[in-house]
């Protein structure tokens, strides 16, 4: 019995960090070996053995050894001892080594380390108290010294931390930073939707969101997703340590679209398509204004003998019209703009001609990069020729390799922007072709929610009716286009569906491009912003037009 109680247990805590795992003596294999042959020596039983992997020790929320605690804590388990490698695998701060002492003490547990040698006396405890504070020293000054090559980072433009979405960690001529990835076009995407404020954001969210896949498989959450369209270090700035730098990395946004973005974000944008909790049985309700008084269109069903019967109204007296009266008025305004045949197939041959201009440009824009890639390598493999050969030293070598993977680098960032195929826009306007050719017929056959939006794409800023006549400040760029811009741009085409009546014209040879594009107002756009503008509309009417079938 007397040979039971003279038994001493003790358990072992050893810990590492993710960057220790691979260095030679901190293993946990090593630890633990060094912890077991001192107790042996010792005359200590190890009753458990506390593995710590990957866990720092500023802090003493750590999984194992607040499971150690709570088991040393029991006194049917008998623990005597806690034997570490070194004290700073239990803690590297002083305040958190004093409290977990006193915590032991209190259980009547001692700490014991195989390489650090302390009795329980006053001269031991204070030989301890040193140690615990050089850890600490070392700890602050390992601290210091990353936030000080942090800093020194992040005033060359260079991005040391963890990569948003839509970057990646990279190294440029051996040095941490980040450039865009393949997922940098849909942050942009992202961010365009948003500033244009034509849709909810929590909508674009819904949408976009789910497309938005980190490496782990998951998708973007709620908060994240805000904290991404609140980011400026899309637009190439860094902010941090109190400081704002402009990053040597590839900006994903433009300042200004990020600014629109936070302007949106905080309601202070100008709502282009504002429609907001309309009723399903009226959807011309508040698109609809008077054009000298402050009414907007409302709607509701007035109660008649037997039934019920749909009005459209202003709130002045003597302003009351049926809804399916007023609707097919308003359908007779919508088809004055609607898109003549010879005008759909000037503007079918002007897109197909931009696109495979386009096209061309970009298959040798690839071709280019892909080349000059192809030579990069050639020569770094001359490089490696030369040093077998005794004719360049090795630190000429890889100072020659290291300038070459810059390139190769920055080449590499440009290509997957290359390769991103154009939508194709011949295709997107026969697939709205009905409702360029007759926007009320397809307006009547949508559903609610796409009535609304296809009415705010052809009228941006609503319309107004005095009662009699339908007007409009604003209307599509598609429904402005005219005949016309067609042999402005490239050829006559022959039209044998035109309204003229005329015999079609021979095809001619293409005509010089001109900077402005006609519009069917009389107005003039620069052809830069008309091609960019026309392509958003038509990939914004195919989105409608694609949802409210």
């Amino acid at each position: 019995m007397q040979q039971t109680h003279s038994i001493k247990k003790a358990v072992i805590y050893c810990r590492v960090s993710t960057k220790e795992q691979v260095e030679e003596g901190n293993s946990l294999t090593t630890q633990e070996k060094l912890c077991r042959e001192f107790a042996t020596k010792q005359g200590f039983v190890v009753d458990t053995v506390f593995l710590e992997q990957g866990e720092s020790a500023k802090s003493t929320l750590r999984t194992q050894l607040q499971r150690l605690l709570t088991y040393i804590s029991v006194k049917r388990h008998g623990i005597s001892a806690v034997i570490v490698y070194k004290l700073d695998r239990l803690s590297r701060n002083t305040d958190d080594y004093s409290q977990l002492r006193l915590l032991m003490k209190r259980y009547g547990v001692e700490i014991k380390s195989t390489s650090e040698y302390f009795e329980n006396t006053p001269a031991g405890r204070f030989m301890e108290n040193i140690i615990a504070n050089v850890a600490q020293f070392d700890n602050d000054v390992r601290t210091e010294r990353s936030i000080g090559g942090m800093r020194e980072a992040v005033r060359e433009g260079r991005y040391v931390w963890m990569a948003p979405f839509g970057y990646d960690n990279v190294k440029v001529a051996g040095k941490a930073t980040i450039a865009p990835n393949a997922q940098a076009p849909m942050v942009r995407k992202l961010f365009a939707l948003v500033a244009l404020n034509r849709y909810p954001v929590e909508e674009i969210r819904r949408k976009i969101g789910a497309q938005m896949i980190y490496k782990n498989g998951k998708s973007i959450s709620r908060t994240r997703f805000y904290c991404l369209l609140k980011n400026e270090l899309y637009t190439g700035w860094i902010s941090k340590f109190g400081e704002r730098n402009k990053g040597a990395f590839e900006p994903v946004v433009s300042e200004q679209i990020f600014n629109q973005v936070q302007r949106v974000l905080k309601g202070k944008g100008h709502r282009v398509l504002s429609y907001q909790l309309e009723h399903p049985d009226f959807p011309l309700r508040r698109f609809v204004q008077h054009p000298t008084l402050d009414y907007k269109l409302t709607g509701s069903w007035s109660k008649g003998r037997k039934k019920l019967y749909p009005y459209y109204r202003y709130s002045g007296p003597g302003f009351g019209w049926k809804k399916e009266e007023l609707e097919t008025t308003f359908g007779t305004f919508m088809n004055q703009y609607a898109m003549k045949e010879h005008t759909y197939n000037a503007l079918s041959e002007y897109l197909k001609e931009e696109l495979d201009t386009k096209t061309r440009e970009k298959r040798k824009e690839l071709e280019v990069l892909q080349k000059q890639i192809a030579i990069l390598q050639e020569k770094q493999s001359a490089l490696i020729q030369k040093n077998l050969q005794g004719v360049l030293s090795d630190m000429v070598l890889k100072k020659e390799l290291e300038k070459i993977e810059v390139e190769i680098t920055r080449i590499q960032i440009l290509l997957p922007q290359e390769q991103t195929a154009l939508p194709n826009y011949v295709d997107l306007l026969h697939f709205s072709a009905e409702y360029l050719k007759n926007p009320f017929s397809v307006w009547l056959k949508a559903s609610f929610q796409a009535r609304l939006k296809l009415q705010w794409f052809q009228f941006a800023k609503g319309i107004t009716f005095d009662g009699e006549n339908f007007g409009t400040a604003e209307v599509s760029l598609l429904f402005k286009t005219k005949q016309p811009f067609g042999a402005d741009v490239s050829r006559v085409v022959n039209y044998p569906n035109s309204i003229s009546g005329k015999e079609p014209l021979p095809a001619k040879k293409p005509a010089k491009k001109v900077d402005n594009v006609k519009l069917s107002d009389g107005t003039e756009m620069d052809r830069v912003v008309f091609n960019l503008t026309l392509a958003k509309e038509l990939e914004h009417l195919a989105e409608i037009l694609n949802q409210g079938k």
